[in-house]
């Protein structure tokens, strides 16, 4: 049984829909702190919303909030990386929907906005897991303007957004960038071995 991360469900108390929170993980945390994330999310504020993976695929994010007992059939799936690979869109989740490429920004944005916009779901979340993924397939400036745009359409849509990165990760620019641009900060990046 996984112990969530109460720490976190504490700070989103503090939240707003139209808070930008920059999320911080470690390598070998970050399941844990999205599943912190999500579970208050759902569970203690009933909402729904839209997961964009560019780190791992979306069947890989639902099978393992599953074996956790996370329902996230509220939560529309944008995957990034099972496009890429042999097979890889073929799965039995229909709430997921593809991007061809991680460089395809725009069309993630456009693809998020319809699913809001479809929401049945009174107040929404959209995670963006990851910026040093994101950070790999895109020029630096590219993907500030990007960030940019999205955390102030969320603000504008009154959806709370949750940016994930793993600071090591992530290029200075990139991380400074979301220093200035997000609202909140939950910092699980420093994983200490005992």
């Amino acid at each position: 049984m996984i112990e969530f991360d109460l720490g976190i469900a504490e700070q989103l108390t503090q939240v707003t829909t139209t808070s930008s929170v920059q999320v911080r993980v470690g390598t070998s945390n970050s399941d844990l702190v999205i599943a912190s994330i999500i579970q208050p999310l759902m569970q203690n504020f009933g909402m729904g919303g839209v997961y964009i993976t560019a780190s791992q695929t979306a069947p890989n994010v639902i099978e393992m909030m599953n074996t956790i007992g996370i329902d996230v059939s509220p939560i529309h799936f944008i995957d990034c990386v099972s496009s890429g690979i042999l097979g890889g869109t073929q799965n039995p989740y229909p709430n997921i929907g593809y991007i061809d490429s991680p460089i395809m920004l725009e069309s993630m944005m456009l693809r998020t906005l319809h699913h809001l916009e479809n929401s049945q779901v009174q107040q929404n979340f959209v995670i963006l897991d990851s910026v040093n993924a994101l950070s790999i397939y895109n020029e630096q400036r590219i993907l500030a303007e990007y960030l940019h745009t999205f955390i102030n359409t969320c603000k504008n849509r009154q959806v709370l957004s949750l940016i994930v990165n793993v600071p090591d990760q992530t290029p200075a620019g990139v991380l400074s960038n979301l220093d200035l641009y997000c609202s909140d900060l939950i910092d699980r990046g420093q994983v200490v071995i005992s």
